[in-house]
């Protein structure tokens, strides 16, 4: 186990707390296959935005990638409705953290979906500040999403943990400074300084402003 002190923390949201990563992925699928494409020819999509997804598709296709990425974004808020629960662990870890350090959430995903998903899942109560991709210039792999939370709830960088699921996002991360705990096995080692399977398996001590990570 390793014990990671914080000032404040924030969570990625797709893959971390609510598993609207799967349905990413399953959209992902479906426009592939219906443009005759196979899912490795776009390569991995997970943590990348809706904009570079249309890119790489527009690639193949020759479609206006514009018009690609509004499709895009129509047919992945249509497909969020059908989430109901958080990942689980998330609403016991969040009820600890609650008027202890500040918490925030920074992800790619577009205000108006996060909003509604947050609320309809019981998370946006136990969350302070909420970064989307239409707040920054560049999403993630780049920094400004955790730079901007960083700055927002008023903490060094170092002194802020992050939980991210994905390469992509724990990259950003790093690159702001960040001391990131990667969650599953897809997140290279060299961005983390800790990893956990998933958020039930992460404690918070409020006495000590703590986080035990069960590796």
């Amino acid at each position: 186990m390793m014990e990671l002190t914080c000032s404040a923390v924030v969570f990625d949201c797709d893959g971390t707390l609510i598993d609207s990563e799967r349905v990413w992925l399953d959209l992902m699928a479906q426009l592939a296959a219906e443009r005759k494409l196979r899912a490795e020819d776009i390569g991995s999509v997970r943590g990348i935005t809706a904009e570079e997804a249309a890119a790489r598709l527009a690639a193949f296709t020759g479609e206006r990638k514009d018009e690609l990425g509004e499709e895009i974004d129509r047919r992945y808020s249509e497909a969020l409705e059908s989430i109901s629960q958080p990942m689980p662990g998330v609403l016991e870890l969040l009820e600890s953290l609650d008027g202890v350090v500040p918490t925030a959430v920074a992800t790619n995903g577009r205000r108006t979906d996060v909003e509604a998903m947050l609320d309809r899942v019981g998370v946006a109560k136990h969350m302070q500040h909420l970064l989307t991709i239409d707040e920054v210039e560049c999403g993630k792999p780049e920094p400004d999403l955790y730079m901007r939370a960083c700055a927002t709830m008023g903490h060094r960088p170092s002194r802020v943990v992050v939980f991210e699921d994905s390469a992509v996002g724990a990259c950003a991360a790093h690159d702001a400074g960040c001391r990131v705990v990667g969650l599953g096995d897809d997140v290279p080692d060299e961005l983390i300084v800790a990893r956990a399977p998933n958020l039930a398996t992460v404690r918070f001590d409020a006495c000590r402003r703590a986080f035990t990570v069960q590796e």
